[in-house]
């Protein structure tokens, strides 16, 4: 760690990787804008020979994933997209954040219309050129909020993809924090949240609206280092225990154990993500990609609703929300049987912890089964960026892909379960604690629930479609 932080305090880091991730991010939405096709056949085969979908979706997005379960928060550290809406915050506008933004409710709002329509209206994840048109309006979102709000309103306020890396950092090994809180409380200078350094793009104060030693979780730092940069700098008294920042080593799953209770606007989200991770994983195998599919065709298809807009929302409504509100509903409902008096809401913003270490699992395993089943693509990628005669050319039969050694397909088999049983384990622990906490650990049983049923919607699909 202390390698790490050392480096922190150089010039040229992150900013440097944050160009270079630029550079990556304009190259992966030209090649995604080359390869436009509206044929279903053959984009089902574009969307692995392009090379900016398959990155995008295989590579990158699996990669922030694992790292924010293992390390926190580290792709913010070297996002594009915090360089580009911090640039537009110091030439913009820069006014106060309205109540809408400070609540919350704009990620929620933001993920819902990524997935309801962008993912089921859209398919951006399956089409290369819609995958480049979502990746330029999240720049486009970054840089219209920037040049309207103070600071870095994007970041903590308005990105969805950050908001789910908070909460999946709840499980992370590392953290940042201050190295001793009598060295804050004894600073005269402040310079890490001075005012004056708040529109630097690199030795720069919190522009997230945290103090160094008040942070106790993963979920809102973005890593800039900034205030490392401003601590080691900035001193109006020379302190050879400055910089006092650092990233640091803070236990597996401390966050995740604080119990911090979920605000209204967060709850909805981790709702929404415990769907789509259920349609994630499900997706997978054709049987319960069948059972998956059979509620939203019941509702959709009588209505015959021609509109991408419409169809999308109402089938991510039922996928991404009714779906897993069955599942939350259930246990409160046993509860309420075995004579446990809590309110719903009650429940919903404390128990819903018990759902993150899952959701975290699953998607880690999703992330592995798309890295590991898109191998055999890259032979043919350098070749052909675009995508578009490697794609043909499968389909008429031309090129034949490479089958995933047996070796491999084994170990992946393993981590899945392996992944799934940890998520089991952290949620039945998550869900003692909060028994516990509650007095009621003896009464509250039926909150085991929780980790038994959501945590079997994985590990019966799992076993069944890699074992039997």
């Amino acid at each position: 760690m202390k390698i790490i932080n050392n480096l922190l305090q150089r010039w040229y880091l992150p900013i440097s990787l944050k160009f270079l991730s630029l550079i990556a991010y304009i190259i992966l939405i030209v090649t995604g804008l080359m390869a436009y096709s509206t044929d279903s056949a053959f984009l089902k085969q574009l969307r692995n020979t392009n090379l900016g979908n398959l990155i995008v979706w295989s590579y990158w997005w699996p990669a922030i994933v694992i790292s924010a379960i293992f390390l926190g928060r580290i792709w913010c550290m070297v996002c594009p997209v915090e360089l580009i809406t911090t640039f537009f915050a110091k030439i913009g506008l820069k006014r106060k954040r309205p109540a809408w933004l400070l609540s919350g409710w704009a990620i929620t709002v933001f993920y819902i219309i990524i997935l309801f329509i962008g993912i089921q209206g859209f398919a951006i994840h399956r089409n290369p050129f819609f995958m480049a048109v979502y990746l330029l309006a999240i720049v486009g979102v970054s840089v219209i909020i920037g040049s309207i709000y103070e600071k870095n309103t994007f970041c903590r306020y308005v990105c969805p993809v950050g908001y789910l890396l908070g909460l999946y950092s709840r499980l992370s090994f590392f953290g940042w924090r201050v190295k001793d809180k009598n060295i804050c409380n004894s600073c005269k200078d402040k310079s890490c949240i001075h005012k004056k350094y708040q529109y630097n793009l690199n030795y720069k104060s919190c522009g997230v609206d945290l103090y160094p030693a008040n942070i106790t979780d993963n979920s809102d730092c973005i890593l800039c280092a900034g205030c490392l940069k401003t601590c080691s700098k900035y001193q109006s008294e020379p302190n050879a225990e400055r910089p006092n920042p650092q990233f640091t080593y803070i236990g597996f799953a401390n966050g995740l154990f604080q119990m911090k209770p979920l605000k209204m606007a967060e709850l909805i989200f981790v709702l929404v993500v415990s769907g789509f991770v259920i349609s994630e994983i499900w997706s997978e195998w054709k049987i319960t990609d069948a059972y998956l599919s059979f509620l939203p065709d019941l509702v959709v298809k009588p209505l015959a609703i021609e509109n991408k807009f419409g169809s999308g929302f109402l089938k991510g409504t039922i996928l991404f929300a009714f779906v897993p509100f069955i599942l939350w509903l259930l246990p409160f409902l046993f509860a309420r049987l075995a004579g446990v008096a809590i309110k719903f809401k009650a429940y919903l913003v404390n128990y819903g912890i018990a759902f993150i270490p899952i959701i975290a699992a699953a998607h880690l395993a999703k992330a592995v089964l798309k890295s590991t089943s898109r191998i055999p693509y890259f032979e043919y990628l350098f070749d052909d960026f675009t995508g578009v005669s490697t794609a043909q050319k499968i389909i008429e039969g031309n090129i034949t892909l490479q089958q995933t050694p047996p070796w491999l397909n084994t170990l992946v088999s393993l981590l899945l379960i392996g992944f799934m049983l940890i998520g089991v384990w952290l949620s039945i622990k998550v869900v003692k604690h909060l028994n516990v906490k509650n007095g009621k650990e003896k009464s509250s049983k039926s909150y085991y629930l929780i980790p038994i049923l959501y945590g079997g919607v994985f590990l019966i699909m799992l076993l069944v479609w890699r074992w039997f």
